[in-house]
């Protein structure tokens, strides 16, 4: 009779194998690198993120293969673009609302958003340089005026190299940054703080006149009347004694 011992260890050892590969593919590990489903830990929205200001407004896994990131800060929508292979694995892209961090810019200027953009990985900061990515800011408060400018504690440091038109700006940052976007007051700030008692008067603006051009007016007036009236009692007068 054949003996089984062998067969049966062989089979074991097969079967086991096969636990250890299928709980190896199982691993967050494995779904890291296929990168699906797969968010790191770290920043929520609504929440805070370490190194940056302000609260979160968007969270979004960027694949090694590059991607986008969206978000919304009042009228302003912020994208970033980040480059195929500017992290080997796969990193979380935050963008805070820093209105809290925003620096006044000079006289006759506003902001018009303030942000924060930081990468981590499972819930830490990525600190150094990394490959340029893009970011652009669209909002109807941007004008071909307007300057785009690094935070840095209490003070406003411009960007070289940033491409500013009406409704949008964009620039590259290598680094986490805090970013200011500001714009000219408008003519038409101006006007409606002029009619709130606020501003200088409307360049152009009719003004209003009392007094004396008026009483000369009213005299000239009176006088035509006057004669007028003579007159039509002059005529009468010539009927009668013709």
């Amino acid at each position: 009779m054949k003996s089984t011992t062998g067969i049966d260890s062989g089979a074991r050892a097969i079967g086991v194998g096969f636990l250890i590969v299928l709980a190896i593919l199982l691993t967050p590990e494995a779904v890291f690198a296929a990168g699906t489903g797969y968010t790191p830990g770290g920043p929520t929205n609504g929440g805070t993120a370490t190194g940056l200001p302000g609260s979160v407004v968007a969270t979004t896994t960027i694949q090694p293969s590059g991607g986008t990131a969206n978000a919304t800060i009042g009228d302003s929508t912020i994208v970033a673009t980040v480059p195929a292979g500017a992290f080997t694995g796969p990193v979380q892209l935050v963008v805070t609302d820093a209105s809290t961090a925003s620096v006044t810019p000079s006289e006759g200027t506003s902001a018009v958003v303030t942000f924060g953009i930081g990468f981590f990985i499972n819930g830490t900061k990525v600190t150094g340089t990394f490959p340029a990515v893009t970011i652009t800011i669209s909002s109807p408060s941007i004008t071909a005026g307007s300057t785009v400018y690094l935070v840095t504690g209490s003070t406003l440091q411009s960007i070289s190299g940033a491409a500013v038109k009406n409704g949008s700006a964009s620039f590259t940052i290598t680094s986490d940054p805090v970013a200011e976007v500001t714009s000219p007051v408008t003519a038409a700030v101006t006007a409606t703080a002029t009619a709130t008692g606020s501003g200088s008067p409307i360049a152009g603006a009719t003004s209003t006149q009392t007094g004396q051009p008026f009483f000369v007016e009213s005299l000239a007036a009176a006088g035509l009347i006057a004669l007028g009236s003579l007159l039509l009692v002059g005529l009468r007068l010539r009927r009668r004694t013709a």
